[in-house]
C-alpha cells in the first residue's frame, strides 16, 4: 500500500527560483505529500518564508551566514555555495535519521546544480534524490565523480526563470518522480534480507551467471557492477551493504596506472580492506585500457596492439605497466584487516587475450603477474592462488566463489 504524506525537500537558491518552488510546493501537495523548501542562496530577497531559509542552513555547518560569506577565500562565491551545500547535507541526514524526510528535489543551473550534486553524493542509497537541471545533460561540466550513484536526473528544456508552459510541464513531471520514488520506498521486496555479495566485471568476462548461481544456492544475494569508474562498489561497502566481494576486475586500477579513461582507479580495492569483510581478487581485464576515438592515437599508443570498441579503442598494456598494477594491488592488499585472496587465472584475463587468434594473446602474462605478487604481498591475512585456467572458463568461477564462501563461512 502507497503511504502518502512524506515530507520531501526542495531544494534550490530561492531568490532566483522561488516561483518555481512555490509551483512545486503546490503539486506535491496536490499528490498527497508535505513540502519543505530549503533555500541555499546567499544574497538576494526571497518572496517568502522558506521553511529551512539560508540562516538556518548556513548554521547547520557551525557557523552563521555572515561568517561563511566573509571567510569564503581566493575561491570566494564558489566556496560559500558548497559551504551552504555541506550545511543541507546535515540537515537532511538529521531528518533521515529520525524517519522525518523521504525524499530530495533540487532545481537549478550551473551553481544550484553544482550545490544539489554535492549534497546528493553525501546521503545514502536508500535516500530518494532527484535533480531537475538546466544542465543535466547538455554540459561536459558534470562529470561521473560529481553525480551520486543512486539519484535521477531531469533535462529541463528551457531555463527555469518562470513558469510558462515549458517550464510547468518539467516542473510538473519532477514533482511526479519525486513522489513516486518516495512512495516506492515503502514497497520494499527484500524482507529476507539476504547478505549481499559484490561482483566485479566487464562485458569482456563470463564468470558472472555461475558465479551468482553458486551464491544462491549457498543462501547469499549476489550484486552485479560494470567496472566503469563509478565507484558505486566501494561506496556500498563503507555504506556497510555487503558481506563479501567477488572483486574480479581490476579495469579502474589498469586505467589508473596507464592513462586511460575510466576513473575510480585511486580507490579500486580498498574498500573491503578498509571495512574488513572477506574478499576475492582478480586481474580481470589486464590485458587493455581504453581512449577515445574522438582524440588521435598518440604516437606511442599508435605502436601497439589496439582495436576499436563502439566510441573507444583499447590499448594493449605493456609487461611494464602490468607489473607496475601487480605492484600497486599489492599496496593495496597488504592494508586488508580481513581475510582475503587474490586468484590470478593463468591463461588469461578477458575475451581479447584467449587463445592465439585472439588480438591481445600474451602468453606468460599470468605466470609474471603472480611473480610480483608473491614477491609484494606480506599481509597474512592474504592468500595468493593461481589456478591454470582463463578468467572466462568455469573453472575459475567455481574456484574464486569457493574461496570466498570458504572466507564467510571462517568469518
Amino acid at each position: 500500500m502507497i503511504q502518502k504524506g512524506k515530507n520531501i525537500i526542495i531544494m534550490g537558491t530561492m531568490d532566483t527560483k522561488a516561483e518555481e518552488a512555490l509551483y512545486l510546493k503546490e503539486l506535491i501537495k496536490r499528490r498527497g505529500h508535505n513540502p519543505l523548501v530549503m533555500d541555499l542562496g546567499i544574497g538576494g530577497e526571497v518572496p517568502f518564508q522558506p521553511d529551512y531559509p539560508r540562516e538556518k542552513v548556513a548554521l547547520a555547518t557551525g557557523r552563521s551566514l555572515e561568517e561563511i560569506r566573509t571567510s569564503a577565500g581566493p575561491e570566494g562565491y564558489s566556496n560559500v555555495l558548497f559551504a551552504m551545500a555541506k550545511g543541507a547535507t546535515n540537515i537532511i541526514r538529521e531528518l533521515d535519521a529520525e524517519g522525518k524526510v523521504g525524499g530530495l528535489l533540487s532545481i537549478g543551473g550551473s551553481l544550484g546544480t553544482s550545490q544539489a550534486l554535492a549534497a546528493m553524493r553525501e546521503l545514502p542509497l536508500s535516500f530518494p534524490k532527484m535533480a531537475l537541471s538546466t544542465i543535466a545533460f547538455v554540459s561536459a561540466a558534470i562529470t561521473s565523480e560529481m553525480v551520486s550513484m543512486d539519484q535521477a536526473m531531469m533535462q529541463s528544456v528551457a531555463d527555469l526563470w518562470g513558469l510558462n508552459r515549458i517550464t510547468r510541464l518539467a516542473l510538473r513531471r519532477a514533482a511526479g518522480a519525486i513522489c513516486g520514488m518516495a512512495e516506492e520506498q515503502d514497497e520494499r521486496e527484500d524482507v529476507e534480507k539476504k547478505p549481499l555479495v559484490g561482483i566485479t566485471c566487464l562485458g569482456v568476462h563470463h564468470y558472472v551467471d555461475p558465479c551468482r548461481a553458486m551464491l544462491e544456492q549457498k543462501g547469499y544475494e549476489p550484486v552485479v557492477f560494470h567496472s566503469v569508474g563509478s565507484g558505486t562498489l566501494e561506496k556500498l561497502i563503507q555504506q556497510g551493504y555487503f558481506s563479501g566481494v567477488l572483486d574480479l576486475c581490476a579495469y579502474e586500477l589498469v586505467n589508473h596506472v596507464c592513462g586511460g579513461i575510466v576513473k575510480g582507479g585511486e580507490i579500486k580495492f580498498t574498500a573491503a580492506t578498509e571495512k574488513g569483510i572477506p574478499q576475492v581478487i582478480a586481474p580481470g581485464a589486464l590485458d587493455f585500457f581504453p581512449v577515445y576515438t574522438s582524440e588521435p592515437l598518440s604516437a606511442e599508443h599508435s605502436k601497439r596492439k589496439h582495436l576499436q570498441h563502439a566510441m573507444v579503442h583499447l590499448i594493449k598494456t605493456t609487461p611494464n605497466e602490468q607489473e607496475k598494477i601487480a605492484t600497486l594491488l599489492a599496496e593495496r592488499v597488504n592494508k586488508a584487516k580481513a581475510a582475503a585472496a587474490v586468484l590470478v587465472p593463468l591463461q588469461g584475463f578477458s575475451r581479447l587475450d584467449r587463445g592465439k587468434e585472439a588480438p591481445f594473446y600474451e602468453p606468460g602474462a599470468g605466470q609474471r603477474f603472480l611473480g610480483v605478487l608473491k614477491e609484494k604481498i606480506s599481509n597474512p591475512l592474504v592468500k595468493i592462488e593461481a589456478i591454470d585456467a582463463h578468467i572466462n572458463d568455469a573453472a575459475f568461477a567455481e574456484k574464486a566463489t569457493a574461496l570466498l564462501l570458504s572466507m564467510c563461512k571462517t568469518r
